[in-house]
């Protein structure tokens, strides 16, 4: 359903019209395969009528790559929730940028910082261009208190953040093969039925960035799963084939490959 955009105009907003009214119709998208999503992205758990009132309270801004929508260590007051656009979420380390998250169409962004008031823990930086709708602290309270489904869907957000976080410990620990596989496995039990085969969930990239290894390390990691049947790759996409097989290996990683 096309979502009706009438909100204030703003510098640098694209189209708007004298009167601080825009009007621009935007069809939400799904999230694109890879992104490793245990939850489905906040602005798609919402109903259409919510959907519709967060865009309206907002303003919506088509974004180039390489545009910085909060930075690390700075206070702001804005909610980003992305439409169309990617971004990704970096934080400083060791006097570099290290990347820890991809964030794609319907992800909110900012939402630690609108509930503590701190400044934000990480840099934001749109990687694909796209629409984005940018909602102040207060406009974005107003619509939370208006309705449930988006004060669900924020909880669902925060508690699926949490686990994650979790699960990137974890699977940082060990050879690379067996935290490639961990990491993999944890998506699965956290993006639907537990060890269900099912479209790409990760970008090889995103794997190296979240394990913080290389990515020609994650690349061998990946021939050696995908000898034991329990991957399949393509377009610098992984997505698993065989659960089972996944979950015997990392009960015995040192074994040889089923069937050699």
């Amino acid at each position: 359903m096309a979502v009706p955009v009438r909100g204030p105009h703003r510098a640098g907003m694209p189209n708007g019209r004298a009167n601080g009214v825009e009007k621009r119709t935007v069809r939400p998208m799904m999230p694109l395969s890879g992104t490793g999503y245990s939850v489905r992205p906040f602005f798609f758990q919402l109903r259409s009528e919510e959907q519709r009132d967060l865009v309206e309270s907002g303003t919506v801004r088509r974004v180039p790559a390489g545009t910085r929508i909060h930075a690390e260590g700075q206070r702001s007051t804005t909610v980003a929730v992305l439409l169309s656009a990617g971004a990704g979420v970096v934080r400083d380390a060791d006097g570099g940028a290290r990347p820890l998250a991809y964030r794609g169409p319907g992800d909110i962004l900012g939402e630690l910082s609108f509930i503590d008031g701190r400044p934000h823990s990480a840099t934001v930086r749109v990687t694909r261009p796209g629409r984005v709708v940018l909602l102040s602290h207060e406009a974005f309270d107003r619509v939370r208190r208006r309705h449930e489904g988006v004060r669900n869907a924020l909880l669902r957000v925060l508690a699926h953040r949490l686990r994650s976080a979790d699960m990137y410990r974890v699977a940082g620990q060990g050879r690379v093969p067996v935290r490639v596989a961990r990491l993999l496995d944890h998506s699965g039990d956290l993006g639907g039925p537990p060890r269900e085969a099912g479209p790409p969930i990760r970008y090889q990239r995103e794997i190296a960035d979240l394990l913080g290894v290389s990515r020609s390390s994650v690349v061998r990691a990946l021939s050696d799963l995908r000898a034991r049947g329990i991957v399949a790759t393509g377009h610098g996409t992984v997505r698993v084939v065989d659960p089972g097989r996944l979950a015997r290996f990392l009960e015995c990683p040192d074994a040889g490959p089923e069937g050699a």
